[in-house]
């Protein structure tokens, strides 16, 4: 391997919708399935993604970003299988590293060098460790507040989402542990693959090339229109709280 190609690693996951208020479940529903949860550490993580004109990278399943915050900051290629996710990383830095520059040329050829920003996502993410009885890590369960902005249509959406993912050596059967205390607690499965579909509205365009049912198609606009709408409601609170911060300094001055 040489010194510019990415570290890979293996990614197994399930996402689920949840409410904007739905608290996580306590330690108890954890123990009663075995697992015990270690405290809940909060990120502040923001990612820039990037794909060409064309969307010659989502078209191959295939996603690119650069991430600060968290513990894996840094640039992430994933190809996205049936139930598994491949990764290649790569150190942060502030330009493109080459080994990403070469891989998307093995990958898209020529139509790596249109390769260009296209959604930024700021995610507020507080993450709890799962182990068995014995100590052993199994599962990363991520508590996602997402604020997306698609670069190429200025559409915004968010939406909050958990992410049970299998920790390395762990076996698969530990996500069917936890489904079942997420879903008790209200959570339900998500329809939505990845975050950058997500963020630019392609579940549904997806959705039909693989040729899914009008029922899934409408639940799939239902989501997106969901997306917007809270984006919407969040800007108007936060337009509100600036105004209210600038009367308030205004009567302090007076």
């Amino acid at each position: 391997m040489s010194e510019n190609a990415g570290r890979q690693s293996l990614e197994i996951e399930r996402k689920y919708e949840v409410a904007a208020d739905l608290p996580l479940p306590p330690d108890s529903a954890f123990a009663e399935a075995g697992l015990t949860a270690a405290s809940p550490i909060t990120y502040e993580l923001s990612a820039v993604y990037f794909d060409t004109s064309d969307a010659d990278l989502a078209r191959r399943g295939l996603a690119l970003r650069v991430r600060h915050g968290g513990s894996d900051a840094g640039w992430h290629l994933k190809e996205r299988g049936e139930a598994e996710v491949q990764e290649l990383f790569w150190p942060l830095d502030d330009a493109m590293p080459d080994g990403v520059r070469a891989e998307l040329r093995a990958r898209i050829g020529g139509a790596a060098d249109a390769v260009a920003p296209i959604a930024e996502l700021s995610t507020e993410r507080t993450v709890v460790v799962l182990a068995d009885a014995a100590g052993a890590e199994l599962v990363e369960l991520a508590d996602d507040r997402v604020e997306a902005f698609d670069r190429v249509t200025g559409v915004a959406r968010a939406w909050r989402e958990w992410e049970a993912e299998l920790l390395p050596g762990a076996p698969r059967a530990a996500l069917d542990l936890v489904e079942p205390v997420l879903r008790a607690a209200g959570a339900a499965p998500s329809l939505s693959a990845a975050k950058i579909a997500r963020a630019t509205g392609r579940l549904v365009d997806a959705a039909r090339r693989a040729g899914a049912d009008a029922g899934r198609i409408a639940a799939l606009e239902a989501l997106d229109a969901s997306d917007r709408a809270a984006a919407d409601a969040a800007a108007a609170e936060g337009t509100a709280e600036s105004a209210a911060a600038e009367r308030r300094t205004e009567g302090e001055a007076k």
